[in-house]
């Protein structure tokens, strides 16, 4: 599978004292629905890239993504390249994700400190 789009929406975030890691890109931001409401809608699918880890229990970083219409991953990172503008991965089953995307220096630093530790 290949997948290419731009992102809108750019986050890194840490909890647990930096236990756990998510990097997040997303092709726009969800709407702003109340999706803890009774009967609310499922949110739609968006295409994005997700790295996560959780260094209490492993130290490998796994991937996620959606394609807007199905959600995939859990796969290891065999090929990354990372620039302040855009990411390509490539994921141990040869899926190759590229996402082109907007932050500011102190994230794009986070993002890449993370990714570059974990790759």
């Amino acid at each position: 599978m290949y997948l290419e789009f731009e992102a809108q929406e750019t986050d890194y975030n840490e909890a647990l004292d930096g236990d756990i890691v998510q990097v997040h890109f997303q092709a726009f931001p969800f709407s702003d629905i109340d999706y803890g409401k009774k009967n609310a809608p499922l949110p739609p699918p968006i295409k994005s890239l997700g790295f996560s880890v959780n260094y209490e229990f492993d130290i490998d970083i796994q991937v996620e993504w959606c394609d807007g219409e199905e959600d995939y991953g859990r796969f290891g990172i065999k090929k990354l390249d990372l620039t302040n503008k855009k990411i390509t991965v490539l994921l141990e089953n040869d899926d190759l994700i590229t996402v082109k995307f907007n932050t500011d220096d102190i994230t794009y630093k986070k993002i890449h400190r993370f990714l570059s530790n974990g790759n």
